[in-house]
């Protein structure tokens, strides 16, 4: 049976080491915290939501953070001190505005299916994580930002999502507490909300139930190849005189804002599969 490691046990590693036993592999999770979802945000909203499926490549984004590099209160800031991978990134970003459209579609239907398999392994596992099932609502103060809302509504309706559009008079009906003057908005009755946290600790205690293993505290420090395989070495986070190490054929990282650190550990290695949460 091959044998594939998940580098981290937040909300990407555990799906994917849960998809990954469902299809027979032997899998093994390994992390750094004591706990699996320790670095899961449980405060947020939690969303559901093929709805905000848009992918961000094209212009007006670009503008919007030009102008967001001159407000102290922004909600993204861009440090324009120059970097080859920030600079690379953003080429890679420019560059795919001409396929905003085919990825925004893309992107949703994959989002959609995500939500089913999300949904499904609840109910399968009997996990408890809050879901309020209302749908999500979007709303817009201006006859621009609602006409831009359209046309995104068009494009998730080509992939396969429904997405009312509502008048001001409706919008209080779906969210009593919203006041003030909207020009309309839009409305994704399958989306909902949960706790992401719980659902993150309900799925690990699954996977651990299907026979995965966990290894916590554990600090990678290199990782080697030898006959195809990778082998991962590391440190207790509790006592770093504690090591050990992990053969696998095949490694998975989902390691966050930490994956950084992973790639640089394996530079151009074979058999590695990188995924963005």
């Amino acid at each position: 049976m091959t044998h594939i490691a998940v580098i981290g046990a937040g909300i990407t590693g555990v799906t994917t080491a849960y998809a990954l036993r469902k299809r027979g592999f032997e899998v093994t999770v390994i992390d750094r915290l004591r706990y699996p979802a320790m670095d899961t945000s449980f405060a947020n909203g939690g969303q559901l939501s093929a709805c905000n499926a848009e992918v961000w490549n094209n212009i007006s984004t670009i503008m919007k953070g030009m102008r967001w590099m001159l407000r102290k209160d922004a909600p993204l800031l861009f440090n324009p001190s120059p970097s080859w991978h920030k600079y690379s990134w953003m080429a890679e970003f420019v560059g795919q505005i001409p396929n905003y459209e085919k990825n925004t579609i893309e992107t949703a239907r994959m989002a959609i299916a995500a939500r089913e398999h999300l949904f499904q392994w609840a109910k399968d596992e009997n996990i408890d994580f809050d879901l309020v099932e209302r749908g999500i609502l979007h709303v817009y103060q201006s006859k621009e930002g609602f006409e831009s809302g359209l046309k995104v509504s068009k494009l998730l309706a080509q992939a396969g999502l429904e997405r009312d559009t509502v008048s001001p008079e409706e919008i209080p009906n779906i969210e009593p507490t919203l006041k003030g003057n909207y020009y309309g908005g839009f409305f994704t009755p399958s989306d909902s909300t949960g706790d992401i946290h719980k659902y993150t600790r309900g799925l690990a205690k699954a996977c651990e139930k299907h026979g995965v293993n966990f290894i916590f505290d554990a600090e990678i420090h290199h990782i080697t190849q030898q006959h195809g395989k990778q082998i991962i070495h590391y440190q207790s986070t509790q006592d770093p005189q504690e090591q050990g190490s992990l053969t696998t054929d095949k490694l998975v990282v989902c390691a966050g804002v930490g994956s950084r650190h992973i790639a640089k550990l394996l530079g151009d290695r074979m058999n590695v599969y990188p995924v963005k949460g």
